[in-house]
């Protein structure tokens, strides 16, 4: 009997951190339960039993236009076809701007990067970067545009609402305009930007569902200082890690949570 397969896109955009968080995935789930794979493009072209037994299809952070350069047309069909059959599709930063109805990253600025994306699995406009969250600094792909976020989770997440701080680096807030209903439901929201907008939401999406969210969750102190380490600056950034450590536990908590979400059976 096949075990159920969890795949993870590693190809063109997507971040060094990609199996961290693989691997974090694969810590809270029962031992030998799921298969856990790295895809390419080429795999999601042409193997034609690649969803088979597939039961989550994880697009992590990195870069959103790399993703639409390899995807666009048939991949991305196949996946939107997977998820409308019943499986899940968890977007991390980068894949939750890319399984939006549009993006608008930076807009009005040189570097804008806007537009409709092909999988449209939450009728939202994912909008970042968030300088609220890191003292007025955008998107630069260093850590001083990194933050800890402060986001409260919602009753479609958790029992109780539950505040902590979430890793930041680029990610995006939802509009989702009038389509907050249980077909688009915020699981968690930003308290430290003005009207608390989504940070964190889901969506029906014909028998399957999507998860996206603009934080990592799977980032623990331990590793915000990992990916510190070789910066010439890294004691200038440590307040990052040290805010994560505030809530370490709470977050693991939402993270497994968020799992459960999306149809994982944990340890």
């Amino acid at each position: 009997m096949p075990k159920p397969k969890i795949l993870t896109y590693i190809d063109a955009g997507t971040f060094d951190g990609t199996s961290r968080v693989m691997r974090a995935i694969a810590q809270q789930l029962l031992p030998a339960a799921y298969e856990i794979r790295a895809v390419m493009a080429g795999d999601i072209k042409d193997d034609a039993a690649l969803f088979d037994d597939t039961v989550l299809f994880v697009m992590p952070g990195g870069a959103d236009l790399p993703f639409c350069e390899a995807l666009n047309g048939a991949p991305n069909q196949r996946i939107r076809r997977f998820v409308e059959e019943g499986g899940r599709y968890l977007g991390i930063c980068a894949g939750a701007y890319y399984a939006c109805r549009e993006l608008a990253f930076h807009a009005g600025t040189d570097g804008a990067i806007c537009g409709a994306r092909e999988l449209r699995f939450v009728d939202a406009v994912a909008v970042g970067s968030l300088p609220q969250l890191t003292g007025g600094v955008s998107y630069d792909a260093t850590p001083r545009s990194a933050a800890a976020a402060e986001i409260r989770t919602t009753d479609r997440l958790t029992a109780a609402p539950v505040t902590l701080y979430a890793h930041y680096h680029g990610g995006c807030r939802f509009d989702l305009g009038d389509a907050t209903s249980d077909v688009a439901q915020i699981l968690a929201v930003y308290t430290g930007i003005e009207g608390a907008p989504p940070a964190i939401v889901s969506s029906r999406v014909g028998n399957g569902s999507a998860i996206l969210t603009g934080v990592h969750l799977e980032m623990s102190e331990r590793e915000c200082k990992d990916a510190l380490c070789g910066h010439s600056d890294m004691a200038a950034h440590m307040h990052v890690c040290h805010k994560l450590a505030e809530t370490g536990k709470a977050r693991l908590e939402v993270f497994r949570q968020l799992l459960v979400h999306a149809g994982l059976t944990l340890r």
